[in-house]
Parts: structure tokens; sequence; C-alpha cells
């Protein structure tokens, strides 16, 4: 016999209407997006710089991004693709990303102080004077991002759901 408990945990939430698309599966919060584009940063920021309109400084930005930091991004850029693909006409590998997204997007977030604590401490310098505020806001927004990851329901939810493909015409 269940308790009404684990019987809750079991059945799926329900959300306003406003949070489903036409496919009636859940959309991508913008929370999501924002965490996603935060951990595909680096890249946002190099891209940025290639841009044919923009003047030389902006090259400074280049300056902004460490490459090791860029294998971090190179984890959630599949997840952030596999979102904006998030359609019928998906294939496999795009269904297959999105459910593995939350882990990917994690493993991404996890990577980042990782890497860079362990470039501090190749410095030899210690860790309170190696770490700057900008590059304490980036490892404390990367632990929030897995603590939003594995603590919304909605997110779970929405991990959980990609649109059904059309039927085969026959």
């Amino acid at each position: 016999m269940s308790d009404g408990l684990s019987f809750r945990a079991a059945m799926p939430a329900s959300y306003p209407a406003h949070c489903y698309t036409d496919n009636l599966v859940l959309r991508v919060p913008p929370a999501l997006w924002l965490a996603m584009l935060f951990l595909v940063r680096h890249l946002v920021l190099l891209g940025i710089t290639f841009l044919p309109t923009m003047g030389q400084e902006v090259l400074a930005l280049r300056d902004l991004v460490q490459p090791q930091y860029l294998i971090a991004d190179l984890i959630a850029l599949p997840v952030l693709i596999a979102a904006a693909r998030r359609r019928r006409e998906a294939g496999w590998v795009w269904r297959s990303v999105w459910s593995w997204g939350r882990a990917l997007l994690t493993a991404s977030a996890l990577a980042f102080p990782a890497l860079a604590v362990g470039r501090l401490l190749t410095t030899g310098r210690p860790l309170a004077l190696g770490i700057d505020g900008p590059l304490l806001a980036s490892l404390l927004a990367s632990l929030a991002v897995v603590a939003y990851l594995w603590r919304s329901p909605l997110v779970r939810d929405v991990f959980r759901e990609f649109p059904k493909e059309h039927a085969a015409q026959g």
C-alpha cells in the first residue's frame, strides 16, 4: 500500500496554460534560458568579438575569454541548441541531448568552478588572493545554476518532455 506522498510525487505537476506550447509540452522557462546563456557566456563573448560590425574596442572582450573555460561552455552548448530545436521535427540526436540536458548543464556549471580553481592552484598563489570579485560572482552564479536545475520542479518536468514526433504517413 502506498502513502499519499509517494503517489503525489509520481503524479505529474500541473502548471498554468501559458506554461505549455501548442504541442502540449512545457515551455522552456525564461530562467532556464538565462541559465543556459550564462553557461555559454564565454562562447557568446568570443562570438561577439568576431561580428563584422564591431570596432576595435570590442576586441578587449577576447581578453576576458580564457580558452580553458570554453570546455565548460561546450558541454552546455548542445543543450542550448536542443532547447531551440524543441519541436516535433527535431531529430533523435536533439531528443537524446534533451533527455540528458539537466545532467549536461550541471556538468557544465560545475566544470567552470573546477577549471577556475584548478587554474588558480597552478599559479601557486593563495586562493584568497586569486579570486577577485568577477570570478567570485561567476563561481557563485554557477553554483546557483546547479541549485536551480535540481531544486526546481518545473525544470525537472521540462527536461522530461519533448514534443512527440509526427506519426508516419502510410
